[in-house]
């Protein structure tokens, strides 16, 4: 029987179309297959970008150093609400001291660290600074917060009973960004975008000890430990990513994200890092104890390069602005 040119074209067609199906199947990044985009958030009454943000899982909250709102909001991560907006001036980032019952704010104007009751979300001191805060990590060992001069060289040790700041540690250059402890609270590792190196502190002595080189990552932004790895991850604003180990600073491996990637998160049960970028994406990797890979991109929202996981559930959080309005949104696994 002879086959007419339109069936031909229509067979080639459909031909094309199933492999292009089977192939886009077997590749990464199709959102379907990583994460569930919930409904956008809208945080009433607030308006301006966020910077970093940070869960609280005991508590089922999400904090967000809400900058452009000069306030920390608390959301209620399972009911999905707004709790609080605290004011704190221009938040940068937020940590928790569950013990003590307390999160900690840095701010950048005024440049201070604001102290919050975690159970009445109040505000209970404030801690002058000598230029605006940056980002901030907390001592769980010691109770000691850690807080990055934004435009400066310094990082100011507080001690939040006490209300004041109890030591400055000398950085090797300034645009200090984010910072993370070892397992055992000894060791902070500290990011300079400068520099592009990680500055490694002895806890005990208040010291730089070590300087190690982020390349191929460049001007590093979001870092995030490994425990079971014993390495950390930092993300370069050059769009690499790279794995670092603990120990001597070398790079374990390195991988291309999205350029503009600031946050980062890791889930340590599914030994995924989520990468933030303001390019409106949410880059996802795998982490092995020696290598990444890319699992692929979920699409977010332009400016969005804020994120957290939840440990529990491993429901992924944003925060952005749009507009004149400000929003969290909730990212769940894909079954």
């Amino acid at each position: 029987m002879t086959t007419s040119p339109a069936r031909n074209s229509f067979t080639i067609r459909q031909i094309i179309c199933g492999v292009s199906l089977v192939v886009a199947s077997g590749l990464p990044g199709r959102a379907a297959d990583l994460l569930v985009a919930g409904k956008p958030l809208a945080i009433a009454g607030t308006h301006g970008k966020f910077d970093f943000i940070a869960l609280d899982a005991e508590g089922r909250r999400l904090l967000a150093a809400h900058t452009g709102n000069a306030s920390l909001d608390v959301i209620d991560i399972d009911k999905q609400e707004v709790l609080k907006i605290v004011p704190t001036g221009a938040a940068q980032s937020c940590a928790m001291d569950a013990k003590a019952g307390r999160y900690f704010v840095s701010v950048s104007k005024p440049p201070q660290l604001v102290i919050v009751d975690a159970g009445k979300l109040e505000v209970t001191g404030k801690v002058p600074l000598a230029g605006p805060a940056d980002l901030l990590a907390c001592d769980a060992k010691s109770g000691k917060i850690y807080v990055c001069h934004d435009d400066g060289k310094d990082l100011w040790v507080i001690d939040p009973s006490e209300k004041k700041v109890v030591a400055t540690i000398d950085l090797p250059s300034d645009s200090p960004e984010d910072l993370a402890f070892d397992a055992s609270f000894a060791r902070l590792f500290q990011s300079m975008k400068t520099g592009s190196v990680i500055a490694v502190i002895d806890v005990a002595s208040g010291k730089v000890v070590e300087k190690w080189p982020t390349a191929p990552a460049t001007a590093p932004h979001g870092m995030a430990v490994v425990p079971e790895a014993g390495a950390f991850l930092v993300a370069g604003g050059n769009g690499k990513l790279v794995l670092m180990s603990q120990k001597d600073g070398h790079v374990i491996s390195s991988a291309d994200i999205a350029a503009r990637v600031d946050q980062i998160a890791y889930d340590a049960s599914l030994h995924r890092v989520y990468c933030a970028s303001a390019t409106g994406k949410i880059v996802v990797m795998k982490v092995e104890k020696d290598k990444l890979s890319a699992l692929g991109d979920v699409v977010s929202s332009e400016g969005a390069r804020s994120i957290a996981v939840d440990p529990k559930t491993h429901t992924v959080w944003i925060a952005y602005a749009k507009g004149e309005s400000s929003f969290v949104q909730s990212f769940t696994p894909a079954k």
